[in-house]
């Protein structure tokens, strides 16, 4: 892991139209660029674990853990 803390995937924290969302999810909110989104799976342990960045900034690197169930 880089500068920024693993955390697990919540819906709680997206509000506004489908457009809004999406722009949320996949793009950097430094810049607004597109990330650069990768996603390893554990199907042992039931989770995925998603990696973003942003080539366009500093803004850093993201990692989320997304569980399965």
């Amino acid at each position: 892991m880089t500068n920024r803390s693993l955390k697990v995937e919540t819906y709680e924290r997206y509000y506004g139209s489908v457009d809004e969302v999406v722009k949320q999810i996949e793009n950097c909110p430094k810049c607004g660029a597109k990330f650069i989104i990768t996603h390893l799976s554990d199907r042992e342990n039931l989770y995925v674990h998603e990696e973003v960045k942003c080539t366009e900034c500093n803004f850093g690197t993201e990692e989320t853990l997304h569980i399965l169930n």
